[in-house]
């Protein structure tokens, strides 16, 4: 049994999918992409991992491409980048 989200890229949609039981409730987690653009796939992955009640603590990227403005998306969440 897996849980989805469908998110918005700068060229289409795309959908995150999460296979129940992956994480447990009262967990915390940290997400790690390789780039931030848009933001959509990691405010797709907070939200997954929000649903089944985990608390995600931060986010980090390798890239982030500061004019398309994707850590806007992230809400308050801490976004770590190593490369801007």
């Amino acid at each position: 049994e897996v849980i989805s989200e469908e998110y918005s890229l700068e060229y289409g949609k795309d959908v995150m999918e999460m296979h129940v039981g992956a994480v447990q409730a009262g967990e915390r987690a940290l997400i790690v992409d390789d780039l931030v653009a848009t933001g959509g796939t990691l405010s797709a992955a907070i939200r997954l991992l929000e649903r089944v009640g985990v608390h995600v603590v931060e986010c980090a990227c390798v890239i982030e491409l500061p004019e398309l403005k994707g850590r806007e998306r992230l809400g308050e969440k801490p976004l770590f980048v190593l490369v801007s």
